[in-house]
């Protein structure tokens, strides 16, 4: 089985800078969105060095050695993470949602931090592969709202979600950020991913979540299983 991947990211229509980030390499089989936060540059560095970090490994072991070699590069984004709150004294955290897609011979790896997703098409079900880390509470204004629970951060832990399964032919993946799927309802997202060997569903979720208010960054990638 081959891969066949369509990605994109924006500001949206209220943020001056992108702090969102992605990686996609089909022939390596592998797809990281990741959603920066800690203030513009300090988001956008980590997101940045996440995806830059990816870009640099080599994966042409088998598919266990290879899931140690992407466990071992978050270790390494961590620790560059810590090095940065170290260096610049913050008060606060800086980090980044990480949502990863991992393919080698029938077999995927989805490993997940934060409210970035991935959502799986399979015989015209739609699924979520990973689950949000995210807690609702109650803001000044009596609102609710969703806050991270966990993300690839420092000060910090690492806490991953691991998930390893089988692909069949033409199952289709959506990896994005918040900023893309808050404006979608689910009827929307699986009639975009049934587009997705057309080449079309991609830009359908990225047109119709920029005719609306689109306050957040948005990143996303679709990926073929052919």
């Amino acid at each position: 089985m081959k891969n066949k991947s369509f990605s994109f990211t924006h500001p949206g229509h209220k943020r001056r800078v992108n702090e969102d980030s992605f990686y996609v390499n089909d022939e390596k089989g592998l797809w990281v969105v990741c959603d920066g936060m800690g203030g513009h540059e300090e988001g956008l560095f980590a997101s940045s060095l996440a995806t830059d970090s990816f870009s640099a490994l080599e994966l042409n072991s088998t598919f266990n050695d290879n899931v140690e070699r992407i466990l071992q590069t978050i270790h390494f984004i961590k620790q560059q993470l810590d090095k940065k709150v170290y260096t610049l004294d913050i008060n606060d955290f800086v980090g980044t949602t990480l949502i990863l897609l991992y393919i080698k011979d029938g077999k995927a790896l989805c490993i997940s931090a934060g409210d970035s997703r991935c959502y799986i098409l399979r015989n015209d079900k739609l699924s979520l592969v990973n689950k949000d880390h995210t807690r609702d509470v109650i803001d000044a204004k009596q609102e609710t709202r969703s806050v991270l629970t966990n993300a690839i951060f420092a000060p910090g832990d690492i806490n991953i979600d691991i998930k390893k399964f089988t692909i069949n032919k033409n199952d289709v993946f959506l990896l994005c950020s918040d900023g893309l799927y808050s404006y979608l309802n689910i009827k929307e997202i699986k009639h975009a991913m049934n587009l997705a060997f057309e080449g079309r569903g991609l830009n359908l979720l990225k047109t119709s979540v920029l005719s609306q208010d689109a306050d957040d960054n948005l990143t996303g990638a679709m990926i073929c299983v052919l």
